[in-house]
């Protein structure tokens, strides 16, 4: 099938990760199809990384009447025969029927589902799908079969696409690559926390990397600059510099967020730290050297949209201590 299609996913960065398996099987079952993704502008470079992909279109973050018109006019001429919208949102159900596409497909959704001809249920009857294999079922009424989704390819990021600074870690020995995520409390592992265990990896001479993105990380990397050893490279690398970033390290460490699922790309040990979502739902999409973290609490999963106790106590209450050894095990 020598056609176009047009896969969809707005928003967030570990979803667009998500979806990288099913556009994988897909290519696998048509070679010769040409593959476009479109995204919204701030996740262009998330979507580049992906094989196969022909060509990223995007769309401001805020789309008006006028965005929509011109997108409406721009799309057309691409001719897409298949339109697969992971997202089946309010935005990305128009521009799915906006799309043109002959085939469109999309989740089951009240007020949304006029934009599809294919409609695939939002969840499956497994209690715990992860979300990898929620994206892949929309590839069903292609007739592609889903019961072995493929692992993540392998996304090769070559020196000469990063910087000479990010280039020139690669010699160092012990490197840690740790995601100071601030940005949504209820994932957040807290500053007295982080302080403690950058504490311990200075004294046994691990060579640190920060990352992160936006005022709370980029001031968290300042804070810790000021105070140990490490190298504060928040607010300062592109997608692809990250990810060569951690596939040159010895381990990563983070929360639940995006920059951990773009880890999941790598064989790079992971700890990851969980607090009130299900590992099983949005946790890395691999077996291998990958340490979870999660208390156990009764409250767990929860909406997060409050907490009983005075701190989020499924993300603060997890012990610097045992991070520690979950790093020092890999």
């Amino acid at each position: 099938m020598n056609e176009k299609i047009l896969f969809i996913r707005l928003r967030l960065m570990g979803d667009i990760v998500f979806t990288i398996p099913a556009v994988h099987l897909y290519k696998n079952n048509y070679p010769e199809s040409e593959i476009y993704y479109l995204v919204e502008e701030r996740f262009r470079e998330v979507a580049e990384i992906i094989p196969g992909i022909k060509e990223v279109i995007t769309v401001p973050d805020k789309i008006g009447l006028k965005e929509i018109l011109r997108f409406r006019k721009n799309i057309k001429k691409f001719g897409f025969h298949t339109a697969i919208d992971f997202h089946s949102g309010p935005r990305s159900a128009l521009l799915s029927f906006l799309s043109g596409a002959k085939v469109r497909i999309g989740y089951r959704t009240p007020n949304r589902n006029w934009a599809y001809n294919h409609l695939v249920p939002r969840r499956s009857e497994s209690q715990y799908s992860h979300s990898v294999h929620n994206q892949s079922r929309l590839l069903t009424p292609l007739g592609i079969d889903i019961h072995e989704i493929p692992p993540y390819p392998e996304i090769n990021i070559s020196k000469d696409q990063v910087s000479e600074y990010v280039r020139d870690m690669v010699g160092l020995d012990k490197k840690i690559v740790i995601h100071v995520g601030a940005k949504k409390r209820f994932r957040d592992w807290g500053m007295e926390n982080f302080t403690s265990l950058i504490k311990k990896l200075n004294q046994d001479k691990w060579n640190i990397f920060l990352i992160g993105k936006g005022r709370e990380e980029e001031e968290r990397g300042k804070y810790f600059k000021d105070r140990f050893d490490i190298s504060d490279l928040t607010g300062k690398l592109t997608i692809k510099e990250i990810l060569f970033m951690i596939e040159h390290s010895d381990v990563y460490l983070g929360a639940d967020s995006g920059p951990l699922q773009l880890a999941s790309l790598t064989k790079t040990p992971i700890v990851a730290l969980y607090g009130p979502n299900i590992p099983e739902l949005s946790g890395p999409y691999r077996k291998e050297d990958v340490k979870i973290i999660q208390l156990k609490l009764d409250c767990i999963p929860c909406r997060q949209k409050s907490c009983k106790f005075e701190e989020i106590k499924c993300m603060k209450g997890i012990e610097t201590a045992d991070v520690y050894q979950a790093i020092k095990s890999l």
